[in-house]
């Protein structure tokens, strides 16, 4: 097929999958008029708006996912657009795969070539406005107010509807909140009332940071792509694409933080990357607040080198913006250009802070960029601000539908690493690369029309058929889809990577003849998809791009995804293996002796419980589980003797035929894994599991389930108890069953040998009992301590609420042993469905006694020092990237990335093999095993007993390579040495 034929229909397919089924038989519903009440807007639907509508002070507008919301036509004030009014509220929650797009009454949604590229003006925009301190307002009257106000963009001050000014914004709550926008999409909007005087894509007027906004593009607006009218809020991922005027406007005192923030420029139309205004124009005096805000980690593509006028940014009067981390290329003007005197000032003074950035290609043939204004000289001739001039090395740069725009930094480019890195504080992502993107992760794919457009190169453009075994380091990328044939075995010493964002899908089979991958001991996976791009393991009879073409519980397609590595085992079931020094075992009954390369394949065990089988990070395997022979089969995720130099985290195994994670044994320590809808076993360990693990997610269906988990020490029939005891802990998990009515459908069974800890945890609407102890061994461990469940929540164990029950030795002692502090009692989840209704929601409610414990996560490095129970708190971790999100199961309220713990130390990194070594004198030599994919730094301390300690970083973050040495000195003292993840 004719490359840019197959590009056009992979786009056209991507953009229908992304309205689900609803996009051509949707209703259309007319709106006009305000909206004064509580009111939704349905995925089923298309709205056209007519006219300016107004979400009144006191009204809510929540908008489903994947809701198409159009814009009829009109000149000046005559045009549609919808205002949410200050104390008006807008819940636009959109999806990766569904998002809520705002568009022009004639965009057809499934057909992204039926408009020109870059067409403008089509209709208004969106805004929203708010009750946060404005600095000087350039309504008069609202100047003289107090709390002082502004009027939206030359309106008429005095509309007043049900009692409010409905253009009017400002106030006195900087934590205001106008709702949430996430993954949300405005389209070829843009109209101008006035000279200066117009709709942006998304107009922001004294919005508070109490709102949410991210995820948010701008493509095609006849004016800016984003304006800040003052306000506090906060953003993430924003995309401003091709927009007549300014990629991102401020003005009149905005002071929020925000961080990812793209922007690309056409030569037709543009002005500056960024346009930032302390006050508004023709105001003189300083009032405050002033204009204070930070940008980390932007990358700004301008219209190109040849344009005239097209700064990279203009900062004017009163502004003092923080600019760092960040990529600004590709523009025909100034790098900078600083209008006023007193801005000027601020940058000598310190006020205004731009540094660590990396500009490039200013003017034609990449003459080195030029500042303009009060002081601007100081950006690049002072060394302490590090500001470079230098090629970031973006991958593909394009303004056309040809797949070549991808701003992500190719490999070596300095954009990969900085000195800097982002605040630790409960917003910011703490990265320490330079620009939007990282290496791997290319999040404006899926969601935006730049992507569904086809300016960048869709995911599984091309088709790779797999089969064999992989011996050599080997990458798949996102642009390919990959199918498998068989078992696929990573050897030892070979690594497969993964690229963020793409497919493997697999060829069904039954017993061992179906298509699985094998990671053996000794290879390793680098699967690091992201919460924007997850990787995807599922069947090739899964059109990934439509959530509802298999039924929801569709499982035993293919085999599953296995990891095997070489810690300590317990007791092997093969009797070889449990002869041998070190121990081994043969994975679910498959052949001992299967050789490939000199490596036995299929064995597993040795004796380095600090392994690294590599990295899965946002990982989603779905509807696999093959049953070899009984009691023998593969699950969504099997990881035999997997050391705790691997990294689990956010991993998915959906509707799977048998476990959805299996243990057998190891020391690998995991973290947000969402077990949903698989038949047997949510969490199954067995033969001296011994790991961390912390924000565990499971549900159950009644049709198929059995245990929450089933926890066993040792293979069934072994009656040795064999060290390493399996002596597990797990903070943070939520289980919900299969429901009261089932039978043999327990929350948790212990059998021989297993210790496992249990705490900070909910346990949910089964129809069996809370936890089963099936051996006497194990009831002696509860009863001496060695195992421990303590400080967790039980409810709803059988019909109507009866108080759960127990059964085996001992284990009457978790509720009758009252400094357990196990309760029976309702963690008042807000919303419990097993169907696409988007009614799951396992996070407690307000009032919930799950919101608070007395115990906290140990802050080790590892766990996150939390006091509360269950899997969530606040953020709704589980939506973005799992097919429980992906199939609107679950809920996209509080959707987001849990924001590391303010205060908390960076995780400590379990490298592979870390040693220390003197090379001469005072010189030390550091060596250890990294990841590909992540980035490490390492740090010294020479005091060990403060509270905290204090570490300083050794140089700079090492990337991820294989084996990393760094050099080092110990001072002439004692020193002690630590390496961190980036």
């Amino acid at each position: 097929m004719n490359k840019s034929i197959e590009h056009s229909l992979k786009a056209l397919c991507l953009s229908a999958c992304l309205l689900g089924a609803q996009g051509a038989m949707a209703d259309t519903v007319q709106v006009s008029g305000p909206v004064a009440a509580n009111t939704t807007w349905y995925g089923t639907n298309e709205y056209v708006l007519n006219g300016f509508v107004y979400v009144l002070n006191g009204a809510s507008l929540t908008i489903e996912a994947g809701t198409v919301v159009k814009g009829k036509p009109g000149t000046d004030a005559n045009t549609s657009c919808l205002i949410v009014t200050a104390g008006g509220k807008i819940f636009a929650n959109g999806t990766r795969t569904r998002p809520v797009i705002f568009t022009a009454e004639a965009d057809d949604v499934t057909d992204p070539d039926d408009l020109p590229i870059f067409q403008r003006g089509l209709w208004g925009g969106v805004v929203l406005l708010g009750k946060s301190v404005l600095n000087t307002p350039s309504d008069i009257a609202g100047a003289g107010a107090s709390p002082k106000y502004d009027v939206f963009e030359g309106l008429p001050s005095a509309t007043e509807i049900n009692g409010q000014f409905v253009n009017r914004f400002g106030g006195n709550d900087d934590n205001d909140s106008s709702g949430v926008m996430r993954y949300v999409s405005i389209r070829h909007a843009g109209v101008v009332f006035l000279p200066n005087k117009e709709l942006n894509g998304l107009s922001m007027g004294a919005v508070g940071r109490g709102t949410t906004i991210e995820n948010v593009e701008a493509y095609a607006v006849a004016d800016d792509g984003f304006e800040f009218f003052g306000g506090t809020v906060n953003t993430k991922y924003l995309v401003s694409a091709f927009n007549d005027d300014d990629c991102f406007d401020t003005d009149q005192g905005y002071r929020g933080k925000n961080q990812f923030w793209f922007a690309i420029q056409e030569p037709g139309k543009k002005d500056n990357g960024g346009e930032w205004n302390g006050e508004p124009n023709g105001i003189a005096a300083s009032n405050a607040p002033l204009a204070k805000f930070e940008i980390y980690n932007a990358t700004w593509i301008g219209a190109g080198t040849n344009t005239s006028a097209n700064n990279g940014l203009t900062i004017r009067e009163y502004a003092a913006p923080h600019l760092y981390n960040s990529i600004l290329t590709e523009f025909g003007g100034n790098a900078v250009r600083i209008t006023d005197a007193r801005s000027g000032s601020f940058l000598t003074n310190g006020t205004l802070d731009i540094r660590d950035n990396l500009f490039w290609n200013f003017a034609t043939n990449g003459v080195p960029v030029s500042v303009a204004g009060s002081g601007a000289s100081l950006l690049f001739n002072d060394a302490s601000r590090s500001n470079e001039v230098v090629n970031p090395m973006l991958r593909g740069i394009s303004r056309s539908a040809n797949g070549g725009l991808d701003p992500r930094p190719a490999a070596g480019s300095p954009a990969l690493t900085s000195l800097r890195t982002a605040p630790n504080d409960g917003f910011y992502s703490p990265v320490a690369y330079k620009g939007a993107f990282d290496a791997n992760d290319l999040w404006i794919s899926g969601w935006t029309f730049v992507s569904q457009k086809g300016i960048t190169a869709a995911r599984g453009a091309n088709l790779v058929d797999v089969s064999g075994n992989i011996a050599t380091d080997t990458t798949w990328y996102r642009t390919n889809e990959y199918v498998l044939a068989g078992f696929v075995y990573v050897l030892n010493g070979a690594s497969l990577t993964i690229e963020a964002g793409t497919v493997v899908k697999a060829k069904p089979g039954t017993d061992a003849n179906t298509s699985c991958l094998i990671v053996t001991a000794g290879g390793k996976i680098f699967a690091n998809g992201t919460a924007h791009n997850p990787i995807i393991f599922t069947a090739e009879a899964d059109d990934v791009e439509d959530p509802s073409d298999l039924p929801i519980f569709q499982r035993g397609l293919w085999g599953g995804v296995v990891l095997l590595g070489k810690s300590v085992l317990n007791t092997p079931s093969d009797i070889a293996g449990a002869g041998a020094s070190p121990k081994y075992d043969v994975f679910e009954g498959l052949p001992s002796a299967t050789e490939i390369n000199g490596q036995f394949v299929n064995r597993f065990g040795g004796n380095d419980d600090n392994d690294s089988s590599g990295v899965m990070r946002y990982v989603s395997i779905r509807h696999a589980g093959v049953v070899f022979l009984p009691n023998k089969e593969l699950n969504g995720l099997s990881m035999g003797a997997v050391g705790r130099g691997t990294t689990i985290e956010n991993v998915e195994a959906y509707a799977v035929a048998d476990d959805g994670f299996e243990f057998f044994g190891g020391t690998v320590n995991t973290k947000y894994l969402v077990s949903a809808f698989n038949d047997d076993d949510c969490f199954d360990t067995d033969q001296g599991y011994r790991g961390k693990n912390q924000f565990w997610f499971a549900i159950q269906e009644p049709g198929k389930k059995d245990n929450g988990g089933e926890w066993n020490g040792e293979p069934n029939g072994i009656a040795a108890s064999n060290a390493p005891l399996a002596k597990f802990e797990i903070y943070n998990a939520t289980w919900i069953g299969a429901g009261t009515n089932t039978s043999a459908n327990n929350g948790l069974t212990i059998r021989e040998y297993a210790a496992p800890h249990l705490y900070n945890s909910i346990l949910t609407e089964f129809g069996g009992n809370a936890v089963r102890i099936t051996d006497a061994r194990s009831g002696s461990f509860l009863t001496n301590g060695t195992l421990d469940i303590r400080d967790n929540l039980f409810w709803n164990f059988a019909t109507n609420g009866v108080p759960v029950s127990v059964a085996g030795s001992g284990a009457s002692l978790l509720f009758n042993d009252a400094s357990r502090s196990n309760e029976v009692v309702n963690p008042m989840l807000r919303g419990i469905s097993r169907s696409a209704n988007g009614g799951l929601d396992p996070r407690p409610s307000e009032g919930s006694p799950a919101l608070t414990s007395l115990r906290t996560a140990p802050n080790d490095g590892f766990y996150s020092p939390v006091a509360y129970k269950g899997a969530f708190n606040g953020v709704n971790w589980a939506t973005d990237w799992t097919a429980l999100g992906e199939r609107g199961v679950i809920t996209t309220d509080g959707a987001g990335v849990p924001a590391p713990v303010a205060g908390a130390p960076a995780p400590v990194c379990s490298p592979a093999n870390l040693s220390i070594s003197i090379v001469s004198g005072d010189n030390v030599s550091i060596s250890f095993t990294a990841d590909a994919g992540s980035a490490y730094q390492v740090q010294s301390t020479t005091d060990l007993s403060g509270s905290p300690i204090i570490w300083l970083n050794e140089g700079t973050p090492l990337s991820g390579t294989g084996t990393v040495t760094y050099n080092a000195s110990n001072g002439g003292g004692a020193k002690f040495f630590r390496v961190v993840c980036q």
